[in-house]
């Protein structure tokens, strides 16, 4: 390989890498939300290659999101030790089970899921001041949080922010900010299995890591930066209308093989 192609994929895995870190640590969207359709369309990689170098760059972004979040204090370990567990255990086994699902089906079920996650969070100041779920409850309904993603992660490859921040500030009544630095957190855990796992498959793209890696790092810190500054409500819009166009994405998708 010459170096004018070594210089284009370099450039190619620092775009996707910063583009990746920076919705990582801004909205808390980054791994399977934007990582995949960047490294299929861009680079040109398989789904399953897409979806293990997927996990690699959600390493250091997630990484990097989650420590610009705790460092500004906006996440809360216990409850993420209380999601992310649960998660570990059901994706992995989700995976398996609905191997046979249609895809199609799967997805317009996840966009039907974001959209009302979206109108909800819209409305969330006219219809709840405060939490829904009452404090005594919280353990339990985030154990239920950590199934869920980890149901969602396992049929749908899409987990995170989608998922976690919606379900923590419309029912722990948390900041958008924190529900995001909770979101980075809880998904550590399940990257880092999740890459084990398609590193012995080799579905990860070894030569796109280090631009991938270099470029994740300041996307995420300055996202993460970015959204602590942002005053919380119209944070939690520009969150919502992003989750209500993605879900209007995969409702209308049509199935590819």
């Amino acid at each position: 390989m010459n170096i004018r192609a070594v210089c284009q994929r370099l450039a190619l895995g620092l775009a996707i890498g910063f583009i990746v870190g920076f919705g990582g640590g801004f909205l808390s969207l980054g791994g399977g939300t934007l990582a995949i359709p960047l490294l299929m369309g861009w680079i040109g990689l398989d789904a399953f290659k897409a979806r293990g170098t997927a996990l690699m760059v959600a390493l250091f972004s997630a990484g990097m999101g989650s420590y610009v979040y705790a460092r500004g204090g906006h996440v809360d370990w216990p409850s993420v030790a209380l999601i992310a567990i649960p998660s570990m255990i059901v994706t992995p086994v989700t995976a398996s089970l609905t191997e046979g699902f249609s895809n199609r089906r799967l997805k317009q079920c996840f966009g039907l899921v974001l959209i009302c996650g979206a109108l909800a969070l819209f409305a969330r100041d006219e219809w709840v001041s405060a939490e829904l779920v009452p404090q005594e409850w919280n353990a339990g309904y985030l154990i239920l949080v950590g199934i869920v993603e980890g149901l969602v992660a396992g049929s749908v490859g899409i987990s995170g922010g989608p998922i976690l921040a919606p379900a923590l500030v419309l029912g722990l009544g948390m900041s958008q900010q924190l529900a995001q630095g909770c979101s980075l957190a809880a998904r550590l855990p399940a990257v880092v299995t999740g890459l084990i796992e398609n590193l012995r498959h080799r579905h990860v793209c070894v030569w796109c890591v280090p631009g991938l890696a270099l470029g994740s790092l300041p996307g995420a810190w300055s996202g993460g930066q970015l959204a602590l500054w942002l005053p919380e409500p119209h944070l939690r819009q520009l969150f919502s209308l992003l989750l209500a166009v993605l879900g209007l994405r995969y409702l209308i998708a049509r199935h590819r093989a």
